[in-house]
């Protein structure tokens, strides 16, 4: 079963991160810190180059505008493939700088990630401090924007569900174009949540809450099987040191192979590959694939959402 063309690719350019959140597993993930070097990022471009790709999210286990080339990393990308959406996501805990407003020439879509109000935020993404957050909002909004729309993220969880009107407010008083909501997902391989919404940890009035107030906000699709996955069939995920992977996922899986010592038609079509992807196009997903993350979050999103 041959891969089909790459048409989604989320790339991570630096594993190097300011912060520690609670919902991530980066320290378990990442042993060796990098900086992906400007001739290896050429050679990760000239590889994908003859593939459709219609999305590129330049993000993974790092803060992105760590890497100190990063408007460098976007603009070779940009130069390769022009009519490709760019996305980026940032935790704007950091002093708002030229690499970042320089990047704003080729980004198509920012995410802001924002998970929590004051003294939630700081909780679940230490040691991030409100106040900073504030002050980059406050600087971005006399910085020109060029046509890069920039967005709210937040992901919810149980505790932080009364916190998304006050974020909304905030979303309007800094110029943030979207509030996108997302629901908190166990990234981990060895996840074991349980598939009834009754157990999800969400209570029947906080769902009711959702789907009230912001159905249109919450991100995702519902129902969903495993032969909706993109992932198998036209996507790659590929980390700061060139192994590919799966999904974003499940980040905690080991690579199918490594971009700067394999070919990638060879990777995207390896039996391990092939073997996962007739699994989930038919239904039948193989052991990676089980314990799904967004696959756990379908019954929920289906109530929310339908």
């Amino acid at each position: 079963m041959k891969h089909d063309p790459l048409r989604y690719v989320y790339l991570e350019t630096t594993n190097y991160c300011n912060l520690k959140c609670t919902f991530c597993n980066r320290e378990e993930v990442v042993d060796k810190l990098i900086h992906m070097p400007l001739e290896k990022w050429d050679r990760v471009l000239d590889k994908l180059k003859d593939h459709p790709i219609e999305e590129a999210k330049l993000m993974g286990l790092g803060e992105p505008f760590m890497h100190p080339k990063f408007s460098k990393i976007c603009k070779m990308f940009k130069d390769y493939f022009p009519d490709s959406r760019l996305i980026v996501a940032t935790n704007a805990q950091y002093k708002l700088n030229d690499n970042f407003k320089e990047s704003l020439n080729y980004i198509d879509l920012l995410y802001i990630s924002i998970d929590g109000y004051k003294d939630s935020y700081e909780k679940y993404r230490p040691p991030a401090k409100w106040k900073k957050l504030i002050n980059f909002l406050t600087n971005l909004k006399a910085v020109d924007r060029k046509n890069c729309k920039i967005t709210c993220n937040y992901v919810v969880n149980k505790e932080n569900i009364i916190d998304i009107k006050k974020i909304e407010e905030l979303c309007e008083e800094y110029n943030l174009e979207e509030l996108r909501l997302n629901i908190a997902q166990d990234w981990s391989e060895g996840s074991k949540l349980d598939h009834n919404i009754e157990v999800s940890g969400y209570s029947k009035d906080q769902i009711k809450y959702l789907k009230e107030n912001f159905q249109t906000n919450i991100k995702g699709k519902a129902p969903w099987n495993y032969s909706d996955c993109f992932w198998v069939k036209d996507g790659l995920y590929m980390t700061a040191s060139g192994d590919v992977k799966v999904c974003c996922l499940n980040t905690d899986t080991k690579s199918i192979g490594n971009i700067f010592r394999d070919e990638l038609k060879f990777i995207l079509n390896s039996e391990k590959i092939n073997q996962i992807r007739e699994g989930c196009i038919n239904n039948e997903p193989t052991e990676h694939c089980k314990n799904c993350s967004y696959k756990e979050l379908s019954p929920l999103l289906n109530e929310i959402l339908n």
